[in-house]
């Protein structure tokens, strides 16, 4: 079984003293076929596990919205001869963590405990992916808890930029609906529904899986068996069309009373798998990914005064890539905010970047990679992103000269590509002043 070593700083989140390498191993179950990646470390009696099932909460059927939601957070209440409660005692009496959660392009699974029970805790997992008993008081309980979520998203001039962002963004697509759905869409479900979709949608064939910590190959591959080898072969899911953002620039206005506007922007992006994407990564750490060092808060910020922060990153997805910005802009400010936004991006746009911009982004992003690797269910969690991005088990080694790698010509092409204002789509929030938009609603608040 071949073993790829990573950069030795990782040692320092399991155990303080000298560094030795660390292997990323990949392990395959003989029974379910499923594979995994670890990286393996004795020193703490703990194992995290991260798990991803291809296929999220766009799979929802238009009319029944929030049924990938649902259905995640009902696995966990009752399974095989546990009821709800006796599930939960099973979990508390051993601090075992177990969630579960339908993201955009992923159903999600976490689970985290002592080494000396891990054992239960695989079997608790394997129930509530196979046997998850689904029972109606449960169920109800689960969709009234849900539908108070929906109702509190009202009040978050957040919740109301992204809805009308990506409502005009992805019209008529299914990243353009409500993860967690509506009054309506949620009274349409049914626990026939839930079933259905939980036995149609987690399979063998789309699930990703890592496991960080106390955990040896043979245990698990063995674990790997005990957990997916009764789930289904394959997944049904249904096909998600590529999306196709609109190309002109459009403004949208959300009412709503405040002394402040929500501003929330985007503008087309790279995907994951894009041959530019290290390179669009610098420059948007340049724009405003850098924090205080980034042009748009030197220009919006340090030199003006007129927001508290502003900041872009990269959002890619299975289906679209987008490069998403955001501030909060007292409303007689909002006008001039733009108009520096504008013309900053603008500059960006025509002039490109200097070279001690790319250095100092790449000394910033070269070393950022460790810093989301803080316990073993982070290492867990950036595994499965690697898999899924098809990244390779020696992505951690490669990933400084990636960065390093890239040409003033790639970021030069990256930001002809991606970092145009003239396809931004701005979304406000509030009541700002001098301000046209082309669109202008009220909340939502159903």
């Amino acid at each position: 079984m071949k073993k790829i070593s990573l950069f030795a700083a990782l040692l320092c989140l399991f155990v303080a003293g000298p560094a030795h390498a660390v292997t990323v191993e990949e392990v395959t179950g003989s029974k379910s076929g499923v594979k995994a990646w670890l990286v393996e470390d004795h020193h703490l009696p703990i194992v995290a596990m991260r798990f991803a099932f291809t296929g999220g909460s766009e799979q929802d059927p238009v009319a029944k919205q929030g049924l990938a939601t649902l259905t995640m957070n009902a696995l966990t209440e009752g399974a095989g001869p546990y009821n709800a409660d006796a599930f939960q005692k099973e979990l508390a009496g051993r601090s075992i963590a177990l969630g579960f959660s339908a993201e955009r392009d992923v159903l999600a699974g976490g689970l985290k405990c002592l080494s000396v029970d891990k054992a239960k805790a695989f079997d608790l997992l394997h129930l509530a992916l196979t046997a998850p008993r689904f029972e109606a008081k449960d169920i109800e309980r689960l969709r009234a808890q849900q539908l108070s979520a929906v109702r509190q998203q009202f009040s978050e001039p957040d919740w109301q930029a992204r809805y009308a962002l990506f409502s005009h963004i992805f019209a008529g697509h299914p990243y353009g609906e409500r993860h967690l759905g509506s009054a309506a869409t949620l009274a349409a479900i049914s626990r026939g529904d839930i079933r259905s979709f939980a036995t149609t949608h987690m399979a063998r064939d789309n699930v990703t899986v890592a496991v960080a910590g106390d955990m040896t190959v043979a245990e698990l591959a063995a674990a790997l068996d005990k957990i997916f080898a009764d789930l289904p072969a394959k997944a049904q899911l249904a096909a998600i069309p590529e999306a196709v953002e609109p190309r002109d620039a459009t403004t949208i206005l959300v009412r709503r009373d405040g002394t402040q506007s929500n501003l929330l922007f985007a503008l087309p992006g790279p995907k994951r798998s894009d041959p530019d994407w290290y390179a669009a990564d610098i420059a948007n750490y340049i724009l405003g990914g850098g924090g205080f060092s980034s042009r748009l808060m030197q220009e919006i910020r340090d030199k003006k005064g007129l927001t508290y922060g502003i900041d872009t990153g990269l959002a890619p997805a299975d289906h679209d890539g987008l490069i998403l910005g955001q501030a909060a802009v007292d409303n007689p400010k909002v006008s001039e905010v733009l108009d520096v936004l504008r013309e900053t991006m603008e500059k960006f746009r025509d002039n490109g970047v200097t070279p001690q911009e790319v250095a100092a982004a790449k000394d910033y992003l070269s070393g950022s990679e460790a810093l989301a690797l803080t316990s073993t269910d982070k290492i867990a969690e950036v595994l499965v992103a690697m898999q899924r991005d098809k990244l390779g088990r020696d992505y951690l080694d490669r990933y400084a000269d990636l960065i390093r790698g890239v040409t003033q010509a790639a970021i030069t092409r990256a930001i002809d590509r991606w970092f145009d204002p003239d396809h931004m789509t701005l979304v406000m929030v509030g009541l700002p002043q001098g301000i046209a938009a082309n669109e202008t609603h009220d909340m939502v608040r159903q």
